[in-house]
């Protein structure tokens, strides 16, 4: 890159099971995009933590001429877990002329607020056996000849999803983006929408899925996307009808 050069990244965990913790040394990254879903505003971040399946997208501005490292922190997904240690995935070598670098507007095109639209809730449990070789949601491993859950077309739901395990789960739905509202009771800003998110050790998150897009129709699921806690049976089975 040129000093000062703007560029638009678009980083995607397309592994199985890592988690990465990204950091460009010298720099920041400006994130408008998560999930292939716009954010409402630009949101300014000196790491991004990106879970199996997640993608991010993000504005990155030339910084001092030389080479920066683009790395991975290390990571502890928890005491049933694995630790991964940091390593430098890529350098960046910032050389040549000097280009202007662009104002970044701070605000983009308005994401909608679903809070105000729910039409149900529902609690959903992630739990495994102690020694996790049995993955579960709802006490029941994948069946793809059971439907577990049903919601009617229209619908906009509050899911609380709660993590009973001493790991780190990554929830992830089929077909649509959903609000993220609480973590562990916090309430999160709304800065744009996901469709793969984390789930706190032996916490919960509470998410919005607006069930309105008549695409949603028919049967999809959804799971861990740690892909081996989803081989071993953390996946479930979605119906949206008229």
């Amino acid at each position: 890159m040129r000093p000062g050069e703007t560029e638009l990244w678009r980083i995607g965990n397309v592994g199985a099971n890592l988690y990465y913790r990204l950091r460009l040394d010298g720099h920041r990254f400006y994130q408008v995009a998560r999930d292939g879903n716009r954010f409402a505003r630009i949101v300014p971040a000196d790491e991004l933590f990106i879970p199996p399946g997640g993608r991010i997208e993000v504005l990155v501005q030339g910084g001092e001429p030389g080479v920066h490292s683009l790395r991975t922190l290390a990571m502890n997904t928890g005491p049933a877990g694995n630790q991964y240690p940091a390593a430098t995935l890529a350098t960046v070598r910032v050389e040549g002329e000097a280009a202007v670098p662009r104002t970044l507007p701070t605000r983009l095109l308005p994401v909608e607020d679903l809070r105000g639209r729910v039409t149900g809730h529902r609690t959903v449990v992630f739990s495994e056996t102690q020694d996790g070789d049995v993955e579960m949601i709802d006490g029941k491993t994948f069946d793809p000849n059971r439907i577990d859950t049903r919601v009617r077309l229209g619908a906009v739901e509050e899911w609380t999803i709660r993590n009973e395990s001493d790991e780190l789960h990554d929830f992830h739905l089929h077909q649509g983006p959903f609000q993220l509202v609480e973590v562990n009771g916090k309430p999160q800003p709304l800065d744009g929408y996901y469709d793969t998110v984390n789930l706190p050790i032996r916490g919960e998150i509470k998410i919005i899925i607006p069930f309105t897009n008549p695409l949603m129709l028919g049967k999809f699921v959804y799971h861990c996307h740690l892909l081996a806690h989803e081989d071993k049976g953390m996946m479930a089975t979605i119906e949206v009808t008229r």
